[in-house]
């Protein structure tokens, strides 16, 4: 059970990478609102994470890790043809973090 739970976190994450650094999202994506899409993505990304890694690392731990992470990938971005550096993506990032942060605390409540 352990390593299906660290896999699909693994995978998630892998596929959130390549979605921030490739340089155009596919086309589906594009009829979304971006800062919507951000929000939900990082909001799955810190519900996978808490799911792979419930008790070694706390809720806040992690959502600094995946902040962390968010802006390290928009510095990234800054250098990758047709993409750029935004705050605002930062900011739903974060949103989407404290969302995560939330739906957590209902689901996981005795490892808080």
């Amino acid at each position: 059970m352990t390593t299906l739970r660290l896999a699909q976190f693994w995978i998630f994450f892998t596929l959130c990478s390549w979605l921030s650094l490739s340089p155009a999202p596919p086309e589906a994506l594009l009829s979304f609102s971006d800062k919507l899409l951000h929000a939900a993505g990082y909001c799955a990304l810190f519900l996978s994470a808490r799911l792979a890694y419930p008790a070694p690392l706390s809720a806040k731990v992690l959502a600094a890790g995946l902040l962390s992470y968010s802006i390290l990938i928009e510095i990234l971005q800054h250098f990758i043809p047709h993409r750029g550096f935004s705050l605002s993506d930062i900011l739903a990032n974060a949103c989407g973090l404290l969302l995560g942060w939330a739906v957590s605390r209902l689901v996981f409540k005795s490892q808080q």
